[in-house]
């Protein structure tokens, strides 16, 4: 009995993913309002953030090993998606203090002012720069589309002062690019739900690597560029989930009640996410990396 006992419970993992053992989660942020956006320093010593803590989402840094944040922006209008470049003393992110949604970069520490790098009658969001040189991805619609997710377009060009002269690489939202930059991972609904995609940085080879009904979404390389973390519904809320960079071996991470979604992969072998307790409290947090 104990071995048929064992059996079904081996059979039922499979069934389910083959959910890892979770590691303990660690809160990193606190307080009772949504801290958003996670994302850390390629050097692995700053996290960034969006928090709507001062009333709109502005961007804060979170140095580690030093006790409380920093808020880096003041704006009345929504500054979210915070991005680093290679060398860690940039941030990318994009507000709509200009009425629509443009991508600015600023000083890490903020100790200079704000560039703003895209000026086009289009929204702007999820910019993401090259590992190597000024290359920059974002996506980006026009404003009276945004309503539908759907026709979000990926578009890149081969430095941040250029911007405004991306070329669309295809359609897709929140692109990340591989360590190496040779990659592109990026959800698409042009199969109806959100799900994963993989291309080559030019844009070619588009590929769909998650297939399941439910919505795969906030894609992110680990650094090594072998494996993916996304965050996934498909077992009744969103829950972080990894795959090989082919889409083999897709496992959950994280069994949670509260919705578990924006992972960041970072050196030093952790994942920081976000995870929301309500539609009005949100925190990051963080587990060992698989």
């Amino acid at each position: 009995m104990l071995r048929y006992g064992f059996l079904l419970g081996l059979l039922a993992a499979v069934h389910a993913g083959m959910a890892v053992a979770q590691d303990t989660p660690v809160q990193i942020t606190m307080g009772d309002k949504r801290d958003v956006d996670p994302l850390v320093s390629p050097d692995g010593k700053h996290l960034a953030f969006a928090s709507d803590r001062t009333g709109s989402y502005n961007i804060f840094l979170l140095t580690f090993g030093k006790a409380g944040v920093v808020q880096l922006t003041q704006s009345k209008k929504d500054d979210r998606h915070p991005s680093w470049t290679p060398d860690s003393k940039t941030l990318l992110f994009n507000s709509k203090r200009t009425g629509a949604g443009d991508l600015y970069e600023m000083a890490y520490d903020g100790s200079s002012g704000f560039l703003q790098l895209t000026d086009r009658p289009d929204i702007e969001r999820y910019a993401c720069s090259a590992p190597r040189g000024a290359g920059i991805l974002f996506a980006t619609c026009p404003k009276k589309t945004i309503q539908f997710k759907n026709k979000m377009d990926i578009v890149s060009a081969e430095d941040r002062g250029a911007a405004n002269q991306a070329r669309r690489l295809g359609e897709g939202d929140e692109p990340r690019f591989s360590p190496d930059g040779s990659k592109i991972v990026f959800i698409s609904k042009r199969t109806k739900n959100w799900d994963v995609w993989i291309m080559n940085a030019d844009g070619g080879l588009q590929t769909q690597l998650t297939t399941d009904r439910k919505d795969d979404e906030n894609p992110c390389f680990s650094p090594d560029g072998k494996q993916i973390v996304f965050a996934s519904n498909r077992t009744g809320n969103y829950e972080l989930w990894v795959m090989g960079v082919d889409g083999s071996n897709q496992r959950q991470l994280t069994s949670d009640p509260a919705d578990n979604t924006q992972p960041c992969w970072s050196v030093g072998g952790y994942l920081y996410y976000t995870k929301a307790s309500s539609n009005t409290q949100s925190t990051i947090w963080r587990i060992k990396a698989p």
